[in-house]
C-alpha cells in the first residue's frame, strides 16, 4: 500500500507562548551572532518543507509516513497516490516535497504543494494547488488540484533525483519548479525532457508565455520538439531554490556528485553544464565532464570546497533579528549539519560560513516574527527557531 504523506499544521507563537522551549541545543556560533537555538515541535517524519499562512501558524510537509506526536495538529492533507518505494531511506528520494504560497495568498488563499506521484510508468512529479480554510481555527486544504503533471515520456521508476523544489515569482505570480535529472545524467541536456532543468509555469499551471526555446539535438534523426515549459537546463537536482527579495533574481544551490555543490544564478534560457561541467566526481571517484567551464555553458557563481548537501534557501530581508544578515543568502546543508550564510555583492559570493547546528537542516525560512526557522531531516524531525542572544 502506498504511504499517506501529511501536511501538518503547527502553531508556533501559541506553541511558544505555552511551551517557551521544548529542549535547547544551547548556544551556535556564528561569524557575526551567538544564536539561541530552540526546538519548537518535533515528532515529525522527514519533514521537507514550510510556509507560514500567518502570524501564528505554518504548514510542514513531511517526505515520510509517520505518527505525530505533541503539539503538532491533526494531519490536513495526504497524498494518496504517492510514489514512495519501500527500504531504506537513503535509498529513495520519493515522497512529499515542498509547500508554497502564492503572492496574493491573503486574497485567494492558495498553496502548492509538489510531491512524487506514482503512475503507470512509475512516478511523475506533480503539483497540486489548494485552499486554505480557517473555520474558527478549524485549518483544512480544500479543492486540491492537479496544476503540473510531469509528462508521461519523461516519467520513470527512478527513486532519485526528483528535485521538487518551488519558489514565486511575485513580479508576475509564475511558479519555478525544480525537476531533477533523476540519476541518469544525460538528461539534463536534453532540451525535450523537463527532468534536470527549473520550469516556469502560471500560478495556473500552463507554460509561461515568455519561455525561452531551447536547440535540440542536431543530430539526433528524431529531436523532437523543445518542452515548453524549460526555464534553463543543465541542472542536476535542485533542492534550494529563493527569489531574492530586491533584486526579484531566482538563485539555487545545486547538488554536485562527489564534491561540487554549488551556487547558480538562474536565467532564462541558459545551459549550467551538467554533467558536462562540474566541480565534483563520479561517486567512484572517476572524473566527469570537462572541468568547471565550457563554451555554451554557464559556470558556476560559486563551487563550494566541502560538501554541503544543499536543500531549502531563502534571503535575510529587512526588518529581522538579523539586522546584520540583511540581504544574505541562507541555505539548509543536510550534509554540513547546519545552515550556510551566503554574502553576495555584485552578482558574485563574497563571503561564505558554515554555521554548525549538528542535525540535517532540510529547509530554512525566515518567519514573520523576524526569527531563522528550521527544518530538521530525521525520522523523529523538528522544527527549530534561531534568534540572536542578548
Amino acid at each position: 500500500m502506498t504511504p499517506l504523506m501529511r501536511a501538518t499544521l503547527v502553531s508556533p507563537l501559541a506553541i511558544s507562548m505555552a511551551f517557551p522551549v521544548i529542549a535547547e541545543y544551547g548556544s551556535v556560533e556564528s561569524d557575526l551572532y551567538t544564536l539561541e537555538v530552540e526546538t519548537i515541535a518535533e515528532g515529525l517524519e522527514h519533514p521537507w518543507g514550510m510556509v507560514f499562512i500567518s502570524d501564528d501558524r505554518y504548514l510542514v510537509t513531511e517526505r515520510n509516513p509517520g505518527t505525530i506526536d505533541g503539539d503538532l495538529s491533526d494531519v490536513i492533507w495526504q497524498a494518496e497516490d504517492l510514489f514512495r518505494p519501500e527500504g531504506e531511506t537513503g535509498r529513495s528520494q520519493a515522497g512529499l516535497f515542498d509547500i508554497v504560497q502564492h503572492p496574493e495568498f491573503d486574497e485567494n488563499g492558495w498553496v502548492y504543494i509538489s510531491y512524487s506521484r506514482e503512475t503507470d510508468h512509475g512516478a511523475a512529479v506533480v503539483v497540486v494547488r489548494g485552499t486554505v480554510a480557517n473555520d474558527d481555527g478549524d485549518i483544512r486544504i480544500e479543492d486540491i488540484e492537479d496544476i503540473f503533471v510531469m509528462k508521461e515520456e519523461d516519467q520513470d521508476a527512478s527513486a532519485l533525483h526528483f528535485g521538487g523544489r518551488m519558489a514565486f515569482d511575485p513580479s508576475d505570480n509564475s511558479l519555478f519548479l525544480t525537476i531533477g535529472e533523476r540519476r541518469n545524467i544525460s538528461r539534463a541536456q536534453d532540451a525535450t525532457d523537463q527532468a534536470g532543468s527549473v520550469l516556469r509555469m502560471t500560478d495556473e499551471g500552463t507554460p509561461h508565455d515568455d519561455n525561452p526555446e531551447f536547440a535540440t539535438d542536431e543530430e539526433d534523426e528524431d529531436p523532437g520538439e523543445p518542452d515548453p515549459y524549460l526555464y534553463s537546463i543543465g541542472n542536476r537536482n535542485i533542492q534550494a531554490l529563493g527569489v531574492h527579495p530586491t533584486t526579484q533574481e531566482l538563485w539555487s544551490s545545486d547538488h554536485g556528485p562527489l564534491g561540487g555543490d554549488e551556487i547558480n544564478l538562474i536565467e532564462a534560457g541558459n545551459n549550467y553544464g551538467w554533467p558536462l561541467t562540474t566541480g565534483g566526481s563520479d561517486y567512484s571517484g572517476a572524473p566527469l565532464g570537462v572541468g568547471t567551464a565550457m563554451e555554451g555553458m554557464i559556470p558556476a557563481v560559486h563551487i563550494f570546497e566541502d560538501t554541503v548537501a544543499p536543500s531549502g534557501l531563502t534571503f535575510v530581508p529587512v526588518g529581522t533579528e538579523f539586522a546584520e544578515w540583511t540581504g544574505d543568502m541562507l541555505i539548509g546543508g543536510l550534509v554540513t549539519e547546519g545552515i550556510v550564510r551566503v554574502r553576495l555583492e555584485e552578482g558574485s559570493v563574497a563571503d561564505d560560513e558554515f554555521i554548525e547546528i549538528g542535525r540535517r537542516i532540510r529547509d530554512v525560512q525566515v518567519g514573520p516574527d523576524g526569527a531563522l526557522w528550521a527544518l530538521t531531516e530525521h525520522e523523529d524531525g523538528e522544527v527549530l527557531r534561531l534568534t540572536p542572544e542578548g
